[in-house]
């Protein structure tokens, strides 16, 4: 089953990174609720607006996104599970303590009794009972629970999968009374990808990191299409007004940083497209830019070698 968090964690990183960023179809406020109140971070992944995205046909047209299911293709089809057609969201959370691992929750279509069946052929597996729920064990580190019929928890902490099943039951309080994580929330029923933290300069933990992210205190951010636009919407907190418009300065002296190295007219206009404010101890920034022309960005960087922009017919990938 840790197959499978590499297999979700890479499609999620893949798409990050080709963004450079920078319900929906159902309704995730369920799968928000496992959520501890506690929780540091929290990555939310909305598959099913993804892949009927203007991005996700251009990117699968001539394999883009197909490489990666290639890859993983034999030990997905052993699942039974196909990522981009009964994956409908993937939420990542943690509560950043030294010894705890992340919760991987997903939810879609499965042949559960299946995958049981799977899970019950290693020699190692062991079956424990948690309230109405049972929470499977194996490879000794490996953890995973039907949360319903349509919901996966996996995780390494036996732990962390208890917390998670207590916050969906109302058994410990969850995320849905945050205000951070309520705008998180409400960002999730339209965008593709959301995520938000309580604590930035934590996420630095015990190693450090800039002292401008020591200054922060929270942020959250989503990705959207609207209508032929990809839109990126980022909100950070931080410890004062001060530091609210030195991290704005920062940021655009890195755009222009950016534009000096940039000859590339299209890539110009993205860079010029991204809108910086302060309000008071929060700094925002959004861009939003044609799906077409970033493609073509991505394209001439090298980042879409095999990308054609010629066609856009059905899906042919499977």
């Amino acid at each position: 089953m840790k197959k499978i968090v590499v297999i979700l964690i890479a499609t999620l990183a893949l798409i990050m990174c080709l963004f450079a960023a920078g319900s929906a179809i159902g309704d995730t406020t369920p799968q928000m609720s496992l959520v501890p109140a506690d929780a540091l971070w929290v990555l939310h992944f909305n598959m099913e607006k993804f892949t009927s995205s203007v991005m996700f046909k251009m990117l699968t047209e001539e394999g883009g996104l197909a490489a990666l299911q290639r890859k993983g293709g034999e030990f997905v089809q052993k699942l039974k599970i196909d990522p981009f057609k009964d994956i409908q969201n993937v939420t990542v959370f943690g509560r950043g303590k030294e010894d705890e691992e992340p919760v991987v929750a997903v939810s879609g279509r499965f042949d559960k009794s299946y995958l049981l069946g799977l899970v019950k052929t290693e020699t190692t597996h062991k079956e424990i009972p948690y309230g109405k729920h049972t929470i499977y064990n194996w490879d000794s580190d490996e953890f995973g629970v039907f949360a319903s019929d349509n919901l996966i928890l996996i995780s390494e902490k036996e732990g962390e999968i208890k917390m998670a099943l207590d916050a969906m039951e109302g058994k410990i309080q969850n995320i849905l009374k945050s205000p951070l994580f309520g705008r998180l929330i409400d960002e999730s029923r339209t965008a593709i990808l959301v995520a938000a933290t309580n604590d930035l300069s934590g996420l630095a933990g015990s190693r450090g990191g800039p002292v401008m992210l020591t200054k922060m205190r929270n942020a959250a951010g989503s990705l959207s299409e609207v209508g032929e636009l990809m839109s990126i919407k980022i909100n950070i907190g931080t410890e004062s007004a001060q530091v609210a418009k030195e991290i704005e300065q920062a940021i655009r002296g890195l755009i222009a940083i950016v534009n000096l190295q940039v000859k590339d007219a299209d890539a110009l206009a993205l860079t010029q497209s991204i809108n910086i404010a302060v309000d008071g101890e929060s700094v925002r920034v959004d861009a939003a830019y044609p799906t077409l022309k970033l493609v073509q960005i991505l394209k001439k960087r090298g980042a879409l070698p095999h990308l054609s922009l010629d066609k856009f017919g059905p899906l042919s990938y499977y």
